[in-house]
């Protein structure tokens, strides 16, 4: 078997087990937890990029411990800073800034005439 053909095996094996985990997490948060930690090993023997979700919500960076929202993670909104991830075994605390939408190659004076415009409707 080519490397190609086992790297896209790799793929989906991590998608079905990131959806395995999800759907057992009700019902048997162990499970859930093998589940999460298998994706991330195999991520990491064949050498593919984490996906943003995997990273995120599926590995505390403090513990090391998989995360599953709702059952061993908190999400919290946090004022001015963005959406924190809260880890139920350690408390650690992983912040997901949300910045607002800027146009970059409008300037000053024409970026604050549209927001303007959009109030005024």
């Amino acid at each position: 078997m080519g490397k190609r053909k086992a790297v896209v095996i790799a793929k989906e094996r991590i998608d079905i087990l990131l959806r395995l985990a999800l759907e057992t997490a009700e019902s048997d948060l162990s499970r859930a937890e093998s589940y999460a930690r298998l994706a991330w090993r195999i991520a990491e023997k064949y050498n593919l990029r984490k996906k943003t979700v995997l990273k995120r919500y599926f590995r505390c960076s403090k513990c090391k411990n998989p995360l599953i929202p709702g059952r061993s993670l908190r999400i919290r909104i946090l004022k001015g800073k963005g959406v924190g991830l809260i880890c139920l075994k350690c408390g650690g605390v992983k912040l997901i800034p949300v910045f607002h939408e800027k146009d970059k190659n409008l300037d000053v004076e024409t970026y604050s005439t549209r927001l303007d415009s959009r109030a005024c409707s």
